[in-house]
């Protein structure tokens, strides 16, 4: 049965502007930044002055997607799958659509993975996300750029989510390389309750910034 965690982060006249990104980018699997990337899962502002809130939701059923990319930023998903792990699916296109299969309990796919083959004619671009709520459409975190024909694509998903400052991504964007600004913020959301705050905090006098549980 799916989880969900809702994250709220908090900031109080903070003395400075913020951009926060939030993005999977710690992942097992083999070959980030070159088969495939995270993307920018949300990136949330706070200002200087005022009080500012920004929540952010996670629920743990998987999805694969159908992206439509353009200029390294996510526009849409043309067709999705909710898939448990493991479970495979088959992506298809005939007259111009895209769909993918049914899951199916799979014996050949890897531990913790879910797996989808791309039997479309040409490379494809695939995600794999999660819905947020159900009956919606998943959020992509991480992508599979050029999927060619025949390929499976078998992925394994952990929900460490990581939150970087001062980076100039705007949300739904690729990743294409590790974000060479500070981390502040690293949590497995399996191991949190299903709902936790977090403050953001500035320091004047040494000029860091901290994330931390409320």
């Amino acid at each position: 049965m799916a989880f969900v965690r809702k994250l709220s982060f908090e900031s109080n006249d903070l003395g400075i502007d913020v951009d926060l990104l939030l993005t999977f980018d710690d992942q097992p699997i083999a070959d980030l930044y070159k088969k495939y990337y995270p993307s920018a899962f949300a990136v949330r502002k706070f200002g200087a002055k005022g009080p500012f809130r920004a929540d952010v939701i996670y629920r743990s059923q998987l999805a694969f997607t159908k992206v439509v990319i353009s200029q390294d930023v996510i526009q849409s998903a043309s067709t999705e799958v909710p898939i448990n792990v493991g479970e495979s699916t088959i992506l298809t296109k005939e007259a111009e659509v895209y769909r993918f299969s049914d899951p199916k309990t799979d014996s050949l796919v890897p531990k913790k993975n879910i797996q989808c083959t791309n039997n479309a004619p040409f490379k494809e671009d695939i995600g794999v996300g999660f819905i947020e709520k159900k009956g919606n459409a998943p959020k992509t975190a991480l992508v599979w750029r050029g999927v060619g024909h025949g390929q499976k694509l078998n992925a394994e998903f952990t929900p460490v989510l990581r939150g970087y400052i001062g980076t100039d991504y705007q949300e739904n964007s690729l990743i294409k390389g590790q974000v060479e600004t500070d981390r502040l913020f690293e949590e497995n959301l399996a191991a949190l309750d299903e709902h936790t705050t977090w403050a953001i905090t500035y320091d004047p006098s040494t000029g860091v910034l901290s994330i931390d549980g409320k």
